[in-house]
């Protein structure tokens, strides 16, 4: 337990077991440190010193032989408030610069990344991600999805409740399908939720499709779901001012 404790304060072994060895020595050579620590000749110098810049060892020379002890264990509660000293600092000198940090974050251009959800668990934890990231007066698009994915009871009751939180968070949802998908829009009528619109139209979609924020999503149901999520502002805005130009078009349900 103490050796873990100043191993966390920020003591390596050696100088555990060396400054140990001097408490129980008292005033002595380097001869019964070596002994009583087990740490090498070839080291014991080094960690002697390292000691000493920590203040917890002192040394004298008498009759041109050198001499160590250790300093009270109190001591290292003076070790530690210099440390906290020197936290402080370093993080009044770091927030000087941090500002300089964010604004080149910021002109570094947009951020841009693909991911690959796997299985029915996977896209649940995209649609998990969506309705953290959501809020109040954003929107959520999509597009019709393929039969094998509405005719899903699990996905569809995922769905469902999907849209109560997005609903919750007074998330607006738009929903385009094409003509001849009776099925489809009795499938994911989720008027009831609120803050829900579908709308069709005789313009072939593009399956599965998603939009939110700056992400696009295509889902593809098979025995083995995937979901490709590409993350880019230019991209996003592609696709939504497509859906806006079908969707000014298509007749409501």
């Amino acid at each position: 337990m103490e050796t873990k404790i100043l191993e966390k304060i920020g003591f390596t072994n050696g100088e555990i077991r060396v400054y140990f060895a001097l408490l129980e020595c008292g005033n002595t050579t380097t001869g019964p440190v070596i002994i009583k620590s087990g740490v090498s000749r070839s080291k014991v110098y080094e960690i002697l010193e390292k000691l000493k810049q920590k203040g917890l060892v002192s040394e004298v020379i008498k009759e041109n032989t050198r001499y160590f002890q250790a300093a009270s264990p109190e001591r290292i509660i003076d070790y530690i408030k210099s440390k906290e000293k020197e936290i402080i600092y370093e993080q009044e000198q770091f927030t000087k610069i941090l500002p300089g940090l964010l604004a080149k974050q910021k002109y570094s251009g947009e951020r841009q990344e693909a991911k690959v959800y796997v299985g029915y668990e996977g896209v649940k934890t995209f649609y998990n991600e969506v309705l953290d990231q959501l809020q109040k007066g954003d929107e959520y698009l999509a597009m019709t999805f393929s039969k094998e994915t509405w005719q899903n009871k699990s996905l569809s009751l995922f769905f469902l409740k999907f849209h109560q939180k997005r609903a919750e968070k007074k998330v607006k949802a738009k929903v385009l399908y094409n003509f001849g998908s009776q099925s489809f829009s009795q499938k994911t009528d989720f008027l009831k939720t609120g803050f829900y619109e579908i709308r069709k139209t005789d313009v072939i979609l593009p399956t599965g499709i998603a939009i939110v924020k700056d992400t696009v999503a295509t889902l593809l149901w098979s025995k083995n779901p995937k979901l490709f999520a590409i993350v880019s502002k230019e991209n996003a805005y592609a696709y939504r001012t497509f859906f806006y130009d079908i969707w000014r078009k298509a007749k409501k349900k």
